[in-house]
């Protein structure tokens, strides 16, 4: 494992087997990100895109306490402006459709900003005692950078706007049962079950699965048909890859693939 462009607030580090693992690193702020720590986090997960070696992240928060607590109120300008809105969004993951799956290990309380970086993974595992939620109508805000809309399209109607209108904050339970969450675990078993769905998913054509994530979030806004035609020209294309030709040699004859990422 060795450090990737990480910094004392952001720790990153990247495995032998290309699993890189981004912490927030403020437990003394509850994880709340300044200005500068969710430039870091922009700046690393750009990198890690265009990165070979890296083929899964794992987002996660230092302590035992909370994942993310949001922005930290306590920076923000003289005017009462955000400083943590990167060209990705809050923490560069908000405003993202990354090309590599990201898996989230929610370690402890994610709330406004914090449930909206974890929303806006692909997988999210978490701790029994995590809790979720977007608070921001209570303090005259609104949680604009990702939290309203990813609720509303991720889940049914009535549920979002109680969870939106109320700000109230919802347990790891609650948060698995009404599908914002995965897996629900015990602390010591956090790390162990992201990675080994890290691992899993590492196993797999890195083109796979750019192109199975960009399906999956073109497809809820687009007609059956249309969908399904996108679908069918994106075959059409992975067939002819590389990997396309590699992944069903390599299962004819019995050996494990040998994936180039084109």
């Amino acid at each position: 494992m060795r450090d990737y462009f990480g910094s004392n607030e952001v720790k990153s580090e990247l495995r032998d087997d290309g699993i890189l693992i981004l912490t927030i690193n403020r437990p003394e702020k509850r994880n709340a990100l300044n200005g500068v720590t969710s430039a870091k986090m922009d700046e690393i997960i750009n990198r890690a895109e265009t990165d070979k070696d890296v083929r899964v992240i794992i987002v996660t928060g230092a302590g035992d306490k909370s994942f993310c607590a949001g922005e930290d109120l306590s920076e923000l300008s003289s005017t009462g402006e955000c400083q943590t809105i990167t060209p990705h969004g809050f923490g560069g993951l908000t405003n993202r459709l990354c090309a590599k799956p990201i898996i989230c290990a929610v370690n402890g309380t994610a709330v406004g900003g914090g449930m909206e970086i974890a929303i806006s993974c692909d997988i999210i595992v978490a701790v029994s005692q995590a809790r979720f939620g977007l608070p921001e109508v209570k303090v005259g805000l609104i949680a604009s950078t990702g939290g309203i809309v990813r609720m509303a399209r991720e889940l049914p109607r009535k549920i979002a706007m109680e969870l939106c209108l109320t700000g109230r904050l919802i347990y790891a339970d609650e948060a698995k049962e009404i599908g914002i969450v995965n897996y629900v675990v015990e602390p010591d078993e956090l790390m162990p079950k992201a990675i080994e769905l890290a691992e899993l998913i590492s196993q797999n054509a890195p083109l796979s699965l750019k192109i199975t994530k960009e399906i999956m979030h073109l497809a809820p806004s687009m007609s059956l048909e249309d969908a399904m035609r996108y679908s069918d020209i994106s075959y059409r294309f992975i067939e002819k890859t590389a990997d396309g030709i590699e992944g069903p040699l390599a299962f004819m004859q019995k050996r494990k693939p040998n994936w180039q990422g084109k």
